[in-house]
Protein backbone atom coordinates (compact mmCIF):
# COMPACT_ATOMS: atom_id res chain seq x y z
CA UNK A 1 0.00 0.00 0.00
CA UNK A 2 2.77 2.52 0.92
CA UNK A 3 4.34 1.83 -2.46
CA UNK A 4 1.15 2.38 -4.36
CA UNK A 5 0.70 5.63 -2.47
CA UNK A 6 4.03 6.70 -3.14
CA UNK A 7 3.36 6.11 -7.34
CA UNK A 8 0.17 7.51 -6.85
CA UNK A 9 1.65 10.65 -5.80
CA UNK A 10 4.67 10.50 -7.97
CA UNK A 11 1.82 10.27 -11.34
CA UNK A 12 0.25 13.66 -9.45
CA UNK A 13 3.67 15.43 -10.01
CA UNK A 14 3.93 13.78 -13.20
CA UNK A 15 0.28 15.24 -14.36
CA UNK A 16 1.58 18.27 -16.53
CA UNK A 17 3.99 16.17 -18.24
CA UNK A 18 1.61 13.08 -18.96
CA UNK A 19 -1.33 15.44 -20.20
CA UNK A 20 1.22 17.51 -22.53
CA UNK A 21 2.34 14.14 -24.39
CA UNK A 22 -1.10 13.04 -24.46
CA UNK A 23 -1.79 16.34 -26.46
CA UNK A 24 1.45 15.93 -28.59
CA UNK A 25 0.43 11.89 -29.28
CA UNK A 26 -3.07 12.76 -30.16
CA UNK A 27 -2.58 15.73 -32.60
CA UNK A 28 0.05 12.91 -34.65
CA UNK A 29 -2.99 10.43 -34.39
CA UNK A 30 -5.29 12.98 -36.29
CA UNK A 31 -2.65 14.08 -38.42
CA UNK A 32 -1.84 10.61 -39.69
CA UNK A 33 -5.75 9.45 -39.99
CA UNK A 34 -6.09 12.47 -41.88
CA UNK A 35 -3.02 11.73 -43.94
CA UNK A 36 -4.50 8.32 -44.83
CA UNK A 37 -8.27 9.65 -45.15
CA UNK A 38 -6.49 12.20 -47.93
CA UNK A 39 -3.87 9.31 -49.86
CA UNK A 40 -6.92 7.11 -49.87
CA UNK A 41 -9.30 9.65 -51.57
CA UNK A 42 -6.51 10.90 -54.21
CA UNK A 43 -6.10 7.03 -55.08
CA UNK A 44 -10.05 5.72 -54.68
CA UNK A 45 -10.17 4.86 -58.80
CA UNK A 46 -6.51 4.44 -59.47
CA UNK A 47 -5.96 1.15 -61.75
CA UNK A 48 -4.05 -1.18 -60.71
CA UNK A 49 -6.06 -0.78 -57.73
CA UNK A 50 -4.16 1.64 -54.67
CA UNK A 51 -3.72 -1.06 -51.75
CA UNK A 52 -5.30 2.47 -49.63
CA UNK A 53 -8.77 1.32 -51.26
CA UNK A 54 -7.89 -2.25 -50.80
CA UNK A 55 -7.83 -1.46 -47.11
CA UNK A 56 -10.16 0.99 -46.46
CA UNK A 57 -12.82 -1.46 -48.53
CA UNK A 58 -12.01 -4.19 -46.60
CA UNK A 59 -12.24 -2.39 -43.38
CA UNK A 60 -15.52 -1.32 -44.34
CA UNK A 61 -16.77 -4.64 -45.37
CA UNK A 62 -15.79 -6.45 -41.61
CA UNK A 63 -16.80 -2.98 -39.73
CA UNK A 64 -19.84 -5.10 -38.10
CA UNK A 65 -17.87 -8.19 -37.75
CA UNK A 66 -15.73 -9.54 -34.79
CA UNK A 67 -12.82 -9.97 -36.66
CA UNK A 68 -9.29 -11.15 -36.42
CA UNK A 69 -6.61 -10.66 -38.94
CA UNK A 70 -4.58 -13.46 -39.30
CA UNK A 71 -1.75 -12.23 -41.27
CA UNK A 72 -0.66 -9.15 -43.23
CA UNK A 73 2.07 -7.87 -45.59
CA UNK A 74 5.73 -6.94 -45.08
CA UNK A 75 4.94 -3.24 -45.17
CA UNK A 76 1.87 -3.51 -42.48
CA UNK A 77 0.35 -0.79 -43.97
CA UNK A 78 -3.33 -2.85 -43.81
CA UNK A 79 -2.82 -2.05 -39.70
CA UNK A 80 -3.18 1.72 -40.27
CA UNK A 81 -6.64 0.93 -41.72
CA UNK A 82 -7.92 -1.75 -39.56
CA UNK A 83 -6.19 -1.18 -35.99
CA UNK A 84 -6.70 -3.41 -33.03
CA UNK A 85 -9.28 -2.47 -30.50
CA UNK A 86 -9.28 -6.07 -28.82
CA UNK A 87 -7.11 -8.48 -27.63
CA UNK A 88 -5.45 -10.32 -30.48
CA UNK A 89 -7.10 -9.37 -32.85
CA UNK A 90 -4.27 -8.97 -34.97
CA UNK A 91 -1.81 -11.99 -35.05
CA UNK A 92 0.86 -12.59 -37.09
CA UNK A 93 2.23 -10.39 -40.27
CA UNK A 94 4.21 -11.69 -42.88
CA UNK A 95 7.78 -11.13 -42.93
CA UNK A 96 8.79 -11.44 -46.73
CA UNK A 97 10.75 -14.20 -46.13
CA UNK A 98 9.88 -16.37 -49.13
CA UNK A 99 8.89 -18.99 -46.91
CA UNK A 100 5.20 -18.94 -47.93
CA UNK A 101 3.58 -19.66 -43.76
CA UNK A 102 1.20 -16.52 -43.98
CA UNK A 103 -1.57 -18.93 -46.14
CA UNK A 104 -1.08 -21.91 -43.95
CA UNK A 105 -0.78 -20.06 -40.98
CA UNK A 106 -3.78 -17.84 -41.40
CA UNK A 107 -5.98 -21.56 -41.87
CA UNK A 108 -4.67 -22.93 -38.55
CA UNK A 109 -5.44 -19.75 -36.69
CA UNK A 110 -8.78 -19.65 -38.71
CA UNK A 111 -9.37 -23.41 -37.59
CA UNK A 112 -8.64 -22.47 -33.64
CA UNK A 113 -11.26 -20.05 -34.24
CA UNK A 114 -13.85 -22.19 -35.95
CA UNK A 115 -17.17 -22.26 -34.31
CA UNK A 116 -15.97 -18.42 -32.14
CA UNK A 117 -18.12 -16.19 -34.14
CA UNK A 118 -14.82 -14.67 -35.02
CA UNK A 119 -14.31 -13.76 -38.97
CA UNK A 120 -10.76 -14.37 -39.85
CA UNK A 121 -9.11 -12.10 -42.72
CA UNK A 122 -5.83 -12.90 -44.55
CA UNK A 123 -4.22 -10.36 -46.46
CA UNK A 124 -2.06 -12.52 -48.77
CA UNK A 125 0.90 -11.62 -50.57
CA UNK A 126 0.33 -13.05 -54.25
CA UNK A 127 4.16 -14.62 -54.27
CA UNK A 128 4.09 -15.98 -50.74
CA UNK A 129 1.04 -17.92 -51.46
CA UNK A 130 2.58 -19.66 -54.50
CA UNK A 131 4.71 -21.52 -52.13
CA UNK A 132 2.05 -22.93 -50.13
CA UNK A 133 -0.67 -22.98 -52.73
CA UNK A 134 -2.03 -26.66 -52.34
CA UNK A 135 -3.00 -25.81 -49.03
CA UNK A 136 -6.27 -24.49 -50.04
CA UNK A 137 -6.92 -28.26 -50.57
CA UNK A 138 -6.85 -28.59 -46.73
CA UNK A 139 -8.94 -25.60 -46.17
CA UNK A 140 -11.22 -26.97 -48.53
CA UNK A 141 -11.49 -29.87 -47.40
CA UNK A 142 -11.72 -29.52 -43.59
CA UNK A 143 -14.42 -26.23 -44.37
CA UNK A 144 -11.67 -23.97 -42.53
CA UNK A 145 -13.84 -20.69 -42.66
CA UNK A 146 -11.01 -18.01 -43.74
CA UNK A 147 -11.47 -15.30 -45.73
CA UNK A 148 -7.89 -14.77 -48.23
CA UNK A 149 -7.40 -11.53 -50.03
CA UNK A 150 -4.90 -11.80 -52.38
CA UNK A 151 -2.45 -8.80 -53.12
CA UNK A 152 -1.27 -9.32 -56.70
CA UNK A 153 1.11 -6.86 -57.65
CA UNK A 154 2.28 -9.76 -59.77
CA UNK A 155 5.65 -9.37 -58.37
CA UNK A 156 7.89 -11.19 -55.87
CA UNK A 157 8.29 -7.56 -55.39
CA UNK A 158 10.89 -7.78 -51.78
CA UNK A 159 13.12 -9.26 -54.13
CA UNK A 160 12.67 -6.57 -56.94
CA UNK A 161 13.59 -4.03 -54.46
CA UNK A 162 16.40 -6.07 -52.69
CA UNK A 163 17.57 -6.49 -57.03
CA UNK A 164 17.04 -2.91 -57.58
CA UNK A 165 19.67 -2.62 -54.90
CA UNK A 166 22.15 -4.46 -55.62
CA UNK A 167 22.27 -4.10 -59.38
CA UNK A 168 23.28 -0.20 -58.29
CA UNK A 169 26.00 -1.36 -55.64
CA UNK A 170 27.33 -3.60 -58.30
CA UNK A 171 27.21 -1.22 -61.29
CA UNK A 172 24.82 -3.87 -63.02
CA UNK A 173 21.90 -2.82 -65.38
CA UNK A 174 18.77 -2.09 -62.86
CA UNK A 175 16.56 -3.19 -65.71
CA UNK A 176 17.45 -6.78 -65.07
CA UNK A 177 15.48 -6.51 -61.60
CA UNK A 178 12.72 -8.01 -62.26
CA UNK A 179 14.43 -11.19 -64.08
CA UNK A 180 12.63 -14.30 -62.71
CA UNK A 181 10.74 -11.96 -60.08
CA UNK A 182 7.82 -10.41 -61.88
CA UNK A 183 4.96 -13.05 -61.94
CA UNK A 184 3.29 -11.60 -65.14
CA UNK A 185 2.99 -13.17 -68.93
CA UNK A 186 1.04 -15.14 -67.76
CA UNK A 187 -0.46 -13.71 -64.91
CA UNK A 188 -1.32 -16.09 -62.39
CA UNK A 189 -5.50 -16.46 -61.60
CA UNK A 190 -5.40 -17.04 -58.01
CA UNK A 191 -9.21 -17.26 -58.08
CA UNK A 192 -9.38 -20.05 -60.94
CA UNK A 193 -6.59 -21.73 -58.72
CA UNK A 194 -8.59 -21.38 -55.51
CA UNK A 195 -11.21 -23.06 -57.27
CA UNK A 196 -9.40 -25.90 -58.69
CA UNK A 197 -8.93 -26.61 -55.00
CA UNK A 198 -12.40 -26.54 -53.95
CA UNK A 199 -12.33 -23.14 -52.72
CA UNK A 200 -15.29 -20.62 -53.58
CA UNK A 201 -13.13 -17.95 -55.40
CA UNK A 202 -13.44 -14.36 -57.05
CA UNK A 203 -11.36 -12.38 -59.72
CA UNK A 204 -9.06 -10.87 -60.51
CA UNK A 205 -10.10 -8.08 -59.65
CA UNK A 206 -9.45 -4.63 -61.26
CA UNK A 207 -11.61 -2.39 -60.98
CA UNK A 208 -12.30 -0.39 -58.05
CA UNK A 209 -15.41 -0.16 -58.15
CA UNK A 210 -15.46 -4.21 -58.50
CA UNK A 211 -14.39 -4.50 -54.91
CA UNK A 212 -16.75 -3.92 -52.48
CA UNK A 213 -19.35 -6.48 -53.96
CA UNK A 214 -16.68 -9.20 -54.26
CA UNK A 215 -15.57 -9.30 -50.44
CA UNK A 216 -19.31 -8.65 -49.38
CA UNK A 217 -19.75 -12.16 -51.28
CA UNK A 218 -16.76 -13.79 -49.72
CA UNK A 219 -17.55 -12.78 -46.54
CA UNK A 220 -20.91 -14.71 -46.94
CA UNK A 221 -19.22 -17.62 -48.21
CA UNK A 222 -17.02 -17.72 -44.56
CA UNK A 223 -19.80 -16.71 -42.44
CA UNK A 224 -21.56 -20.18 -43.85
CA UNK A 225 -18.04 -21.84 -42.14
CA UNK A 226 -16.23 -22.25 -46.23
CA UNK A 227 -12.79 -20.73 -47.28
CA UNK A 228 -13.24 -17.89 -49.42
CA UNK A 229 -10.35 -16.42 -51.95
CA UNK A 230 -10.76 -12.68 -53.94
CA UNK A 231 -7.82 -11.88 -56.15
CA UNK A 232 -7.18 -8.24 -55.96
CA UNK A 233 -5.03 -6.67 -58.62
CA UNK A 234 -3.05 -3.75 -56.86
CA UNK A 235 -0.12 -1.23 -56.80
CA UNK A 236 3.19 -2.26 -56.16
CA UNK A 237 2.50 -0.61 -52.64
Amino acid sequence: MRRLKGEKEALKKKSGDIDKRREQWSKLHAEREEALAREAKSKWDEKPIATSRLYSEIAAAVKNEDWVLTSGTSSGKEYLYMPAEKFNQILGKYKGGGLGYGLPASMGAALAHKGSGKLCVDIQPDGCSLFTISSLWTAAHYKIPLLIVVCSNRSYYNDEEHQERMAVLRKRPVENKTVGIRIEDPAVDFAANAKSYGVWGVGPVTEPKDLSKALRDAIKVVKEGKPALVDVVVQMR
